[in-house]
Order: structure tokens, then C-alpha cells, then sequence
């Protein structure tokens, strides 16, 4: 009769173990995604003067723009270098592939349907090949969730964590709706600019830049 019992009994005590085993198991793996996704802290305004003095860094995604009921859409890769920066946009709103070039000298835009073009603002060569005023110059800040350094904003409005939601800017309200972390950088996935009847939806869906200070972890 003993001897039934153990026989009997054995199995349900292995079964027994290996589920509090398995259940361990799921509860560590649990915890330990949890411990490892970054959690948005206060910090807005300390990282903004880390990324201001952050000269070089990559920003890839699509940019949209639309007025009235004409609406254009691009991919687009911004590429930063101290104050000069690269824009490669492709089939930017159906004039072919284009590149816009700023140095310390001049801005270029090479399009694959007009040609070479020249000027001294980014934006007056936006508008006279491709059609469309985009405020590029202070988009190399808005882009990284920051003021552009001139002129003052108008106004600003932050989240609980110090990141911008909203900026007032030479006649153009931007708004962030998005934020997300890249290897200690909280940084804007989703703006949306306007002014007037014009309105500017860039999402981006990568970001590159020198490693955050690990005072922002």
C-alpha cells in the first residue's frame, strides 16, 4: 500500500516543482523587461543644453506637407555637421530625388528633374524649385526638440518632465505628440508644424547621435 502511494505520489510532486519552476521563470523574465525599458524622467531642459552642444547627428523618417487639399509627401534623411548640414529627400513631392546642401559659403539643392540650383537661404531655394515654404533653417532644432536660437519663441509649453509639447516660432506653431528613447536621448518621433494654411507632419524613425550623458540615464 506504501509503495502505491510513492508511486503515485512522485509524479505529482515533479509536476508540482517544474510549475513553481516555470512560474519563476516567467516572473524573472517579466521583471527584468520591465527593469529594462527606459522610463521618461525629469530632465527636458538638462538635456536640451546637451543637445544643443551636440554638433553632428542623423535623423531619418518622412516628411509631409500640405495646404488646403494638395497634400505631398518624402523620405527623408537629415544629415548634421556642426552648422552645415545634408537633407537627402527621396521622391520629395513628385519632383524625383533631391539634395539639399548647406555649407558655410551657400546652400545647394540638386534635383533630379531641375537640376542645380544656388542660393544664400535654404528656404527661398525650397520654394522656387519645389513649390513649398519649409522653414529648414530652424527645423535643424525643432527636429531634435528644441527652440531654434533665433528669434525667441513666443511661447513654449512642456510636459511634467520638462520636453517641449509646444513651441511658438516666427509665425509657426509646433507641436510634439511624441517622444521616444534612443540609446539615452528622449527625442521627438512625431511633430507637426503649422503656419497659416500650411501644415508639416514629420514623423522619424531613426535617430543617431554621440552617446547621452550618463547623467541623462
Amino acid at each position: 500500500m506504501s509503495q502505491c502511494t510513492l508511486r503515485f505520489a512522485e509524479p505529482f510532486t515533479n509536476r508540482l516543482r517544474r510549475a513553481l519552476l516555470l512560474s519563476g521563470i516567467s516572473m524573472l523574465i517579466a521583471l527584468s523587461g520591465c527593469q529594462s525599458t527606459p522610463q521618461k524622467t525629469a530632465g527636458g531642459v538638462q538635456q536640451e543644453k546637451h543637445l544643443y552642444r551636440a554638433t553632428r547627428w542623423e535623423a531619418e523618417g518622412k516628411i509631409a506637407i500640405q495646404m488646403e487639399d494638395d497634400r505631398q509627401s518624402a523620405s527623408f534623411k537629415w544629415t548634421q555637421n556642426k552648422a552645415d548640414y545634408t537633407v537627402h529627400l527621396f521622391g520629395p513631392f513628385g519632383q524625383g530625388t533631391t539634395w539639399l546642401r548647406r555649407t558655410s559659403h551657400e546652400v545647394v539643392l540638386e534635383n533630379a528633374k531641375t537640376g542645380t540650383h544656388k542660393a544664400t537661404s535654404a528656404e527661398t531655394l525650397m520654394e522656387d524649385v519645389l513649390g513649398w515654404q519649409v522653414p529648414v533653417s530652424n527645423l535643424q532644432f525643432w527636429l531634435r526638440g528644441l527652440p531654434a536660437k533665433q528669434p525667441k519663441p513666443a511661447h513654449l509649453q512642456r510636459d511634467p518632465a520638462g520636453f517641449l509639447t509646444h513651441l511658438h516660432q516666427e509665425g509657426w506653431q509646433v507641436a510634439y505628440s511624441r517622444h521616444e528613447n534612443f540609446d539615452g536621448w528622449w527625442l521627438p518621433t512625431r511633430i507637426q508644424a503649422k503656419r497659416d494654411d500650411l501644415k508639416l507632419t514629420v514623423v522619424i524613425k531613426r535617430w543617431q547621435l554621440p552617446d547621452a550623458p550618463t547623467s541623462l540615464h
